[in-house]
């Protein structure tokens, strides 16, 4: 199956978040935009793991959670994946990375690349994902766009405290035919998500 950790929003962030997107639709019509429902804050992406590593992976996420106390997210930026001239992924996410959560990055990997799971190259960004480019934009229009959102950024409170981090599945849906060739295959139209496990941290 395939799965990932991530940490979920508060109802009052999603909503913030979807505001967001609307508002940058009207600039950024090129842009397949993440539901609200499904918005979230990526930890760890497993990929594709076999049913019987569940348990160990359960196990992992329920001996970091157990010690650790919430803290508090500010979402404070807005930025794209990799850069303006080849951007694919549009996102909302912090200056930087809570030390809490550095820690918690780091045990993920550790104890996760004990079974197998390989770790991650590049840097942890702590953001969540606004939507995918189906198309390539004008770097200028997307430094526009996002200027001004993150302008206004500035007067909205985009912070909130975390409560403790779920396993997902998620699992792509089809939509629909696609012709190509004479022939018709199914389209993705984007992912569903399950909870499989989720931990709470620790009351304080």
């Amino acid at each position: 199956m395939r799965a990932f950790i991530a940490i979920e929003l508060p109802l009052k962030i999603k909503d913030a978040i979807s505001k967001i997107q609307v508002k940058l639709k009207t600039t950024l019509p090129k842009i397949s935009w993440v539901k609200p429902i499904n918005l979230h804050l990526t930890l760890k992406f497993l990929g594709e793991i076999p049913s019987k590593k569940l348990d160990d992976i359960n196990q992992i996420i329920s001996e970091i959670t157990q010690p650790t106390t919430g803290f508090g997210i500010k979402l404070e930026t807005i930025g794209v994946f990799p850069n303006t001239a080849e951007a694919r992924i549009i996102w909302i996410g912090t200056e930087e990375v809570p030390e809490t959560l550095k820690q918690i990055i780091g045990q993920l990997e550790t104890k996760l690349g004990e079974y197998g799971i390989a770790k991650e190259k590049r840097p942890f960004r702590a953001h969540i994902t606004l939507g995918r480019l189906r198309n390539h934009i004008m770097p200028s229009e997307l430094e526009n766009s996002i200027g001004n959102i993150k302008a206004d950024m500035v007067h909205e409170n985009l912070e909130f405290v975390t409560r403790g981090i779920t396993l997902f599945q998620s699992t792509l849906k089809p939509e629909g035919y696609c012709v190509a060739s004479n022939s018709q295959s199914h389209k993705p139209s984007g992912p569903a998500y399950r909870v499989l496990k989720k931990a709470n941290f620790k009351i304080t």
